[in-house]
C-alpha cells in the first residue's frame, strides 16, 4: 500500500510540476515505484531493462529542459486531470480486474501475491496519463502523459502469463522513443518561442 501511495504522489508531482526538470525527477520516482511494486512478479532482467528505460526517459527530459526555469504551468489542468484519474481508476479496477473468489491480502510495504496493488497502480497510471493527454496544451504535458501511460502498460504486461522479456524490451524502447520525441518537440517549441 505504501508503494501505491508513492506512485500516486509521484504522479501528482509530475503532473503538477511547473518546471520540466522537476517533472523529469518526479517521473523517475514513478518509474522506480512502479518497478518496486512489480518486483515480485518480474525477473531481474526485466527490472534492469525497465529501470534503465525509466532512467533514460527521465534523463532525456531533464536535458531537454536546458535550465531549471523551463516548463509549463499546469493551472486548472492539474485539477481536471487528477479528478478524471480519481474517477476512472476505481471504475477501471472494478470493471477489468482479475476475478478471484478470495479477498486480497494487502500488505503495507511489499507487493501482494494477488496482484491487486499492481493492477490498481497500472490503472492509476493509465488513467492519469490519459487525463493529462486530454488536458494537455503543449509538448511538456503531452510527453509526461504518454510516459505515465507506458509505465502503466508495463505493469499490466507483468500480469500476462508466459515469458515477457521480448515484450518488456519493446515497451522499454517505446518509453525511450516517447521521451526522445517529446524532447524533440520541446526543443523545437522552445526554439520557436525564442
Amino acid at each position: 500500500m505504501i508503494l501505491l501511495a508513492v506512485v500516486a504522489l509521484a504522479t501528482l508531482a509530475a503532473n503538477g510540476a511547473s518546471q520540466l526538470r522537476f517533472t523529469a525527477a518526479a517521473f523517475l520516482g514513478v518509474s522506480l515505484a512502479a518497478n518496486a511494486i512489480a518486483a515480485g512478479a518480474t525477473s531481474l532482467a526485466q527490472l534492469a531493462v525497465l529501470g534503465c528505460a525509466g532512467l533514460v526517459a527521465a534523463a532525456v527530459l531533464y536535458v531537454a529542459a536546458r535550465d531549471s526555469e523551463y516548463g509549463e504551468e499546469p493551472g486548472w489542468r492539474l485539477w481536471a486531470a487528477t479528478l478524471i484519474a480519481a474517477v476512472a481508476t476505481p471504475l477501471a479496477f472494478a470493471s477489468f480486474r482479475t476475478i478471484t473468489g478470495e479477498p486480497p491480502a494487502l500488505e503495507l510495504f511489499s507487493a501482494d501475491s494477488s496482484t491487486v496493488v499492481m493492477q490498481v497502480a497500472a490503472f492509476w497510471l493509465l488513467s492519469s496519463g490519459m487525463a493529462i493527454l486530454v488536458t494537455a496544451r503543449r509538448a511538456v504535458r503531452m510527453t509526461v502523459g504518454a510516459l505515465l501511460m507506458v509505465t502503466g502498460l508495463q505493469l499490466l504486461i507483468r500480469l500476462a502469463p508466459g515469458p515477457q522479456l521480448a515484450l518488456t524490451i519493446g515497451v522499454a524502447w517505446l518509453e525511450v522513443l516517447i521521451a526522445l520525441t517529446g524532447a524533440f518537440l520541446i526543443v523545437n517549441e522552445r526554439a520557436i518561442r525564442e
